[in-house]
């Protein structure tokens, strides 16, 4: 990930993470991102603890990993359904794309013998 490291770009944020209070800086135009993602991950690891709540066979730090492994699962998931829509979706947008040249050219060429 590239953080622009332009003073002016950046904003220092806090968010409580794992009963910790965290301070990053983090780009201006993302803030809000960090700031779900921060209630995602606090989210996540609120439902792991609720499901697997006896600490002396979890601890602190493994509810921070089961989130993480939950979290990147989710990303990948939805990265790969993105990447095999859009390979589904390149050979229609071709086809759509051939067709509309196909009427461009059918319409110039009217309007060509027209004048």
């Amino acid at each position: 990930m590239a953080i622009d490291t332009d003073p002016e770009a950046l904003q220092r944020i806090s968010m409580v993470v794992n009963d910790a209070r965290i301070s990053l800086r983090v780009p201006r135009r993302d803030e809000h991102f960090y700031r779900k993602a921060g209630e995602e991950l606090a989210h996540t690891m609120r439902l792991y603890r609720e499901k697997y709540p006896n600490r002396s066979e979890v601890p602190i730090e493994g509810y921070l990993s089961m989130a993480a492994i939950d979290i990147a699962t989710r990303y990948r998931q939805c990265t790969e359904a993105l990447e095999e829509r859009t390979q589904h979706l390149a050979p229609r947008l071709e086809a759509i794309n051939d067709s509309l040249d196909a009427l461009i050219a059918e319409a110039r060429r009217l309007i060509d013998t027209e004048s």
